[in-house]
């Protein structure tokens, strides 16, 4: 069994599907899929995360923003934090790799 250090970002999209989704819609749609599993990633193995919006937001610390996407998750609903098409563009990423490029809503 792998430990916590030991899942890959595509690993802990599998896992946390649903966490994921949250944090995209928490970012308004800043973090693609792999983005969103890479930020969860690093607050599971205590690393720092240099992505803008978590080096701007949390002052690299990506565990403030997986928990405030958890507190959030009944509000991520409507035009840049919904809930449903960020669980779909993590389902589309886990099925066929196909994921958008810069961010999740353009």
């Amino acid at each position: 069994m792998k430990g916590k250090a030991e899942l890959s970002v595509r690993e802990t999209m599998e896992r946390y599907p649903g966490i994921t989704a949250h944090i995209i819609a928490e970012s308004l749609g800043y973090a693609t899929p792999s983005r969103a599993a890479g930020i969860l990633k690093d607050a599971r193995e205590g690393r720092e995360n240099y992505c803008e919006w978590i080096y701007s937001c949390y002052d690299k610390n990506p565990l403030r923003a997986v928990r405030d996407s958890i507190k959030a998750r009944h509000f991520h609903k409507g035009c840049m934090s919904d809930y449903k098409l960020a669980k779909k563009l993590v389902g589309r990423a886990l099925e066929n790799g196909k994921e958008p490029l810069l961010a999740s809503w353009f």
